[in-house]
């Protein structure tokens, strides 16, 4: 195969030997270096192929040897490029485009992320751009060990990562790591105290002494549950405590919002697009955006055989804000402490169950103000280390 193509760019012709004595013609030329390939009889003559170069000195061994020589064919590279001579552009173009397609080999066209559920992929992208892989990137100027370890540095979900660049794709393989349920160390000796003030209402006391019953009204901090147990011997042994208890709380929260200030407002929405190819992006719309504005960025690139080209359109949604003067009424005022309240109900005492919420509204001249308190029922248990000086 290899010599084939050798012969192709340096070119042969495809010739016949007409007399009475060809074999001392292909002995005379063998002696001479010029070695003549594909020789076969063909009734009363001979038809061989020799190398373009050989062949042009080729007339005087074949005056010696009393035959004659007949071009049949002409085959390879220097016959194509004096054929089209005359059409230098279309032979100018044909070198660009094979330098060009053997120097796009040389890039990365796409990367595929695989095995992601929780860790955000754009994340992983700017990260990825950053330590120097990204579409455009050049595929032998990026240490891909060095890559892997740095982004496992930065991401702690990650629990392996591969990084292969297979021809122009990147395959970035990610295992993330499992979510170990918290245990507790039963071996660590520890009390039993309360989080938060309130009234017991009951105790499920697993291991440990109960110092308190339900009942009992308790402050932030006070021992419930000792992990120092008491044998009948005397002696004492810790134990690691365990507990829950349930109780009646007081939580008690404050919220304003000013009657008067500035505020963001959405004015106008502009699109603007690109076209991208590998790392450049060229505009071809020229909306400006000025001011307050926020962005979202969607990249859309050709697809072919399910394969994502490197090219593409970037669309760009921007929306323009605009700072405004507010004063509120007392009724709007009022509503948006309603939603504040909600809001902290929802995510400060989800683990509560809320009886009731006692609000008082107040008024300045600056702001609305709402103090709330809130009755909760909640477990009140927090584990606390005892520490065992030698």
């Amino acid at each position: 195969m290899i010599l084939r193509i050798i012969r192709w760019l340096r070119g042969y012709v495809v010739f016949e030997i007409i007399g009475r004595f060809p074999e001392r013609f292909i002995n005379l030329s063998l002696r001479r270096g010029k070695f003549i390939f594909s020789a076969k009889p063909c009734a009363d003559k001979f038809i061989a192929s020799l190398l373009l170069c050989d062949y042009r000195d080729i007339r005087h061994t074949a005056k010696k040897a009393s035959v004659r020589l007949r071009v049949l064919e002409r085959h390879g590279l220097p016959f194509i490029i004096k054929r089209y001579r005359s059409r230098a552009g279309l032979l100018i173009g044909a070198v660009l485009f094979l330098i060009i397609t053997l120097l796009m080999q040389s890039f990365v066209w796409t990367i595929e992320i695989n095995g992601i559920t929780t860790i955000s992929e754009s994340t992983l992208l700017e990260l990825l751009e950053e330590e120097g892989l990204y579409c455009g990137a050049f595929k032998h100027g990026t240490d891909l060990t060095t890559l892997q370890r740095d982004v496992m540095k930065q991401i702690d979900e990650i629990g392996w990562m591969s990084v292969n660049i297979i021809g122009t794709k990147a395959e970035v393989e990610i295992k993330e790591k499992e979510i170990k349920p918290h245990i507790l160390e039963a071996d660590v000796p520890c009390n039993i105290k309360a989080s938060y003030d309130g009234i017991i209402l009951r105790m499920n006391t697993k291991y440990g002494t109960a110092v308190t019953a339900p009942g009992s009204a308790v402050i932030e901090g006070s021992l419930l549950v000792s992990g120092v147990n008491e044998n009948p011997s005397g002696g004492v042994s810790l134990v690691h405590a365990d507990a829950q208890v349930i109780a009646q709380t007081r939580r008690t929260a404050c919220f304003t919002v000013d009657r008067q200030g500035q505020t963001l407002m959405p004015t106008n929405n502009v699109s603007r697009y690109k076209l991208r190819a590998f790392w450049l992006e060229i505009p071809v719309s020229f909306e400006s955006v000025g001011g307050y504005h926020t962005s979202d960025i969607k990249r859309y690139s050709v697809v072919l055989n399910n394969t994502a080209m490197p090219f593409g359109i970037t669309a760009e949604q921007c929306t323009e804000f605009e700072e405004v003067s507010y004063s509120l009424d007392r009724d709007t005022a009022h509503n948006i402490l309603r939603l504040e309240d909600y809001l902290y109900r929802l995510f400060a005492l989800s683990d509560c169950e809320t009886l009731t919420a006692e609000a008082t509204l107040s008024e300045s001249l600056e702001s609305y103000s709402s103090h709330i308190l809130y009755d909760c029922i909640e477990d009140i248990a927090i584990e606390e280390n005892i520490i065992v000086n030698p």
